[in-house]
């Protein structure tokens, strides 16, 4: 739960999605460094909801093998893959191939969250949609 945290910093919403989503981490050694959370939201259809590196693995490629890693794995029974993410994280989904953009939902951080959220220097407000089509 702490890792998660740390991508999600409320309980109470990872608690929404955990016990329904499938959850996969990247080891190295026996230390995991890397974890993902993927949530099923129809057949054909699934929801990257998390995933976090522990902050001295950070930048060195961790959650990109993990995220092509899992794209592969579900292709094979589903279609489309999608993320939420706040602005300043838009840049690394384009490149992992997330480069439909689907919807903002205006406020989202505001109205789900009791404390500000800030990534980086930017107080996130709206949460921003993009899809990955896993058969490419």
């Amino acid at each position: 739960m702490d890792m998660l945290l740390e991508a999600d910093p409320s309980e109470n919403m990872i608690r929404k999605y955990l016990s329904d989503s499938d959850v996969y981490a990247l080891k190295k050694e026996d230390e995991i460094i890397c974890i993902a959370v993927i949530l099923p939201i129809s057949k054909k259809v699934l929801e990257l909801k998390n995933i976090v590196t522990k902050e001295k693995y950070r930048n060195k490629g961790y959650a990109k093998i993990l995220l092509k890693s899992l794209c592969g794995n579900y292709k094979q029974k589903y279609d489309t893959m999608l993320v939420g993410t706040t602005e300043n994280n838009i840049p690394f989904y384009v490149k992992q191939g997330f480069d439909k953009y689907e919807k903002t939902i205006k406020n989202y951080f505001i109205d789900n969250y009791d404390k500000e959220i800030i990534d980086g220097d930017l107080h996130c407000m709206h949460m921003y949609y993009y899809s990955k089509n896993l058969k490419k």
